[in-house]
């Protein structure tokens, strides 16, 4: 039986030196790396196609536009690799019911902070978030659903994890 959680990290680093602040092991994650765009998306495919994906609780990709940010400027199939991997984890949380949390790596155009990709981003998404620092805290925004636009909530990130305020 695999862990009941996914996580994929697209930067390198693996935060398990923060799982006891939320009293989880290593044995309640399934960890792994992708080194690249296409790598990304044959990880997922592979684990889809073997059934592996679909007997995750909880899958997360951090951040799943780090790779796509610099590839779709010499990859003319970087959109269709992006799109086949949000495709394929839209279909398990549908079908299995696994969460997915995706995070986005932004960049600033025209004075306005946005995620790379955020267009396939927003689309494959039912939830769009974004996290803004004001000072000490940060401020949560829904983008999507409409119904959800213009909530917000605030939090603080303190020894003991997040601190809503």
């Amino acid at each position: 039986m695999p862990a009941p959680n996914l996580y994929i990290s697209t930067e390198g680093s693996i935060p398990t030196s923060l799982l006891d602040r939320y009293s989880l092991t290593t044995k309640d994650f399934h960890f792994t790396e992708s080194l690249s765009l296409e790598d990304l998306a044959t990880r997922v495919v592979d684990m889809f196609l073997g059934g592996e994906l679909s007997k995750y609780k909880n899958i997360c990709i951090d951040s799943i536009n780090a790779h796509y940010r610099y590839e779709v400027v010499e990859r003319p199939d970087a959109n269709k690799l992006l799109n086949t991997t949000l495709a394929i984890l839209s279909y398990v949380s549908d079908r299995y019911g696994s969460r997915v949390l995706l995070t986005a790596q932004v960049r600033e155009e025209e004075r306005e902070v946005i995620p790379s990709g955020y267009e396939v981003l927003e689309f494959w998404s039912d939830l769009v978030l974004e996290v803004r620092k004001s000072g000490i805290r940060r401020v949560v925004s829904a983008i999507k659903p409409a119904e959800l636009r213009g909530r917000r909530v605030e939090f603080s990130i303190s020894e003991r994890g997040i601190v809503f305020e």
